[in-house]
């Protein structure tokens, strides 16, 4: 199929010459004299080429050239000049056009500017084409990614739901513990500021705070009388049992933190590393609250449940040696409101 060539001179016998020489090199070719006519024919002849004449009453060259290229930035555009324009024509190339040729024109010299700018429209839509064929190659992975992603947060989120249950029947302790505590957890820390991927992996240390007691031996784990000293002694290794199995998966290390430091106290009295004060992590210094309050709240195989207020007063006579001080006010509203859903 023949290129199309829009010619336009305000001279209509140059015009009509110009079409004449470009049906004869084999192109479909359509001249105007009135450059006020020369966008609706880019609209509608949709040309490849422009070839336009520098200097025209009502719109020159040099504006035709911007309403083309704006008009299609693939559409090539030709000025024609006279012998004391040839500078200025430079100038244009620089904003966008393909070639300037002297007047009068010659057909051989024609051609070869019209194929050279034939050429360099083909090499733009290829690579505009390639252009877009990577971004969408690239929308698609990325999509794909995300799906990908969203899959597997969904199974980890699933696998930890899964786990936890797990933990609160073989700890034979009141159902549904390890989400409770997540979610007390999560709601005062989100209260104190804390968003995004640090607030997941406080929740997820909430979950499997006692993941650690797999480790210990039934017959301790479920000693329904005190504890000897040697078996209290295998009892307080759960959270560094548990710390080694979270810390070695990689989606669970910020969240190993709370799972070894639940037992910490404030006052530095806790275990296993006997941490005081802020060195405790603020995650396991909410949490150790929340865990001391649910032990309250609901029947355990050591002690019957108690209302909230009791809970209240343990956590109010603990403050400053078991629990943060500054954080048990915000704590306690948090869980009174929390506890009246």
């Amino acid at each position: 199929m023949a290129s199309k060539i829009l010619a336009v001179d305000d001279d209509p016998h140059v015009a009509k010459f110009t079409v004449l020489l470009l049906e004869g090199l084999g192109y479909d070719a359509l001249g105007l004299s009135d450059p006020r006519q020369v966008m609706d024919a880019v609209r509608s002849f949709q040309p490849e080429v422009c070839i336009v004449d520098l200097n025209m009453p009502h719109v020159s060259g040099s504006e035709l050239l911007d309403q083309v290229k704006a008009e299609s930035p693939h559409v090539e555009v030709i000025l024609l000049t006279g012998q004391d324009d040839t500078l200025l024509a430079v100038d244009f190339m620089k904003r966008g056009a393909a070639d300037f040729l002297l007047k009068p024109i010659v057909a051989e010299q024609l051609d070869v500017a019209i194929v050279r700018a034939l050429e360099h429209r083909r090499l733009l839509l290829e690579n505009t084409a390639y252009g877009q064929r990577l971004e969408a190659l690239a929308e698609e992975r990325s999509r794909a990614l995300e799906e990908a992603l969203s899959n597997l947060g969904a199974l980890h989120e699933a696998t930890i739901e899964t786990l936890a249950q797990a933990l609160d029947m073989r700890d034979k302790g009141s159902g549904g513990h390890s989400r409770r505590v997540a979610d007390m957890t999560v709601g005062i820390a989100r209260k104190l500021g804390i968003r995004d991927g640090q607030l997941v992996q406080i929740e997820h240390g909430a979950l499997l705070h006692d993941i650690g007691k797999l480790r210990i031996p039934d017959s301790i784990l479920w000693k329904p009388s005190a504890l000897t000293p040697g078996e209290w002694a295998t009892m307080r290794r759960h959270p560094e049992y548990g710390f080694e199995f979270v810390s070695r998966i990689g989606f669970l290390r910020g969240a190993a933190d709370i799972v070894l430091s639940h037992h910490e106290r404030y006052d530095g009295l806790g275990y296993p590393r006997g941490l005081k004060g802020e060195e405790i992590s603020l995650g396991a210094r909410i949490f150790s609250m929340v865990d001391t309050v649910d032990a309250i709240l609901y029947d355990r195989p050591y002690h019957r449940a108690s209302a909230f207020p009791v809970a209240r007063e343990e956590i109010l006579r603990k403050s400053g040696t078991h629990f943060d001080p500054a954080l048990v006010p915000p704590t306690l509203e948090h869980l009174e409101s929390y506890l009246k859903r």
